[in-house]
């Protein structure tokens, strides 16, 4: 994908609380846009760390904004500190790791569960909700069995759901959802969110825009819609005035903050990266989870670390809140930000 200019602007316009402060106890005076710019500027020095290191990787994580490098031998440890960086030794590749959650990506068919790279555990993490039937339950650890040590398998309570429900930014007759980013194609605005919420189809309408038609959808397997912006374009910001001036892809252990109509502001940390959620409708891929609270209504609006943005929420439970990465949706449907 070209460069593109990927700035950004929530349209989560209801009950938008002010952000929580202090993202860790490390950062405890310093700004969240200050913390931001300190856990890109670690992100960005480890993941050039770790892409030299090929296949003795074990993936790079954060902790209270410091990278830490896995490898899984003796001479790439020396290489990360001689870099400056805290290395960890682990047992599996992250390539390998990939490899076991690709595996499971064929376990088809098992709805309330959901399986995702946790490189601080150096695993793939299964979740298996108690919503989930015991055919399911048995089949998905089963699979999981298969692969030893680099799987661990959690039982959670309650039940994932995609949110889309009361207290959205905006509305059709069908259902609400908040909206998430300002984005263009081809020169023309467009609104990005869910694509469970385009799903429902119709024509929207909410704070400065009305009359939007739904121009693409994409879940299951994806989780991403496009709108008409009938009213021209908005300012490239989080309705917190916030700028957003990158679309990146999350890391396991990194701060972030989102909004949304239902809950307003808030912030979290990034848990999983490339997880398959297998929600009631189907399938989600490469969603990332974050330990966020959202609701339903929250659905579509977005995810960032200071002015990087993250992705797009679908939904969750009352414990982990799921999104879709932003740099896929651009990259989907060859969209800049406005």
């Amino acid at each position: 994908m070209t460069p593109r200019k990927t700035a950004l602007k929530t349209f989560a316009v209801l009950s938008a609380a002010a952000l929580t402060s202090g993202v860790c106890a490390s950062a405890a005076t310093a700004s969240p846009q200050a913390f931001a710019q300190v856990q890109a500027a670690a992100i960005s020095n480890a993941t050039q760390v770790a892409d030299s290191l090929g296949a003795t990787s074990g993936g790079i994580y954060l902790e209270n904004g410091k990278a830490v490098v896995n490898v899984t031998d003796d001479a790439s440890v020396q290489k990360v500190e001689a870099a400056g960086l805290t290395a960890k030794k682990v047992k599996h590749t992250f390539a390998a790791l990939t490899g076991v959650k690709n595996q499971l990506d064929a376990v088809k068919n098992v709805p309330q569960t959901a399986w995702g790279i946790d490189t601080k555990t150096n695993q793939v993490v299964v979740k298996v909700y108690d919503a989930a039937s015991k055919g399911t339950a048995d089949k998905v650890a089963a699979a999981a069995a298969q692969y030893g040590d680099s799987v661990r398998v959690e039982h959670r309570t309650g039940k994932l759901s995609l949110y889309i429900a009361d207290g959205d930014a905006i509305q059709n007759d069908q259902g609400r959802c908040s909206l998430g980013f300002n984005v263009t194609r081809g020169g023309e605005p467009f609104l990005l969110t869910a694509g469970h919420c385009t799903n429902l189809g119709g024509t929207w309408a909410g704070g400065d825009v009305s009359g939007a038609q739904v121009v693409e959808s994409d879940c299951p397997g994806a989780d991403s819609g496009l709108l008409t912006r009938p009213n021209g374009s908005g300012p490239g910001e989080i309705n917190t005035g916030q700028a957003i001036t990158s679309a990146a892809t999350p890391t396991v252990g990194e701060q972030m903050q989102k909004q949304g109509s239902t809950t307003g502001g808030g912030s979290g940390e990034v848990t999983s990266v490339d997880e398959s959620v297998n929600f009631d409708v189907g399938v989600l891929n490469h969603e990332f989870g974050t330990t966020a609270h959202t609701d339903h209504g929250d659905s579509g609006g977005p995810a960032y670390d200071g002015s990087k943005g993250l992705g797009t929420l679908s939904g969750g439970d009352t414990v982990t809140s799921y999104f879709y990465p932003l740099t896929l949706e651009l990259q989907s449907y060859g969209l800049e930000l406005a």
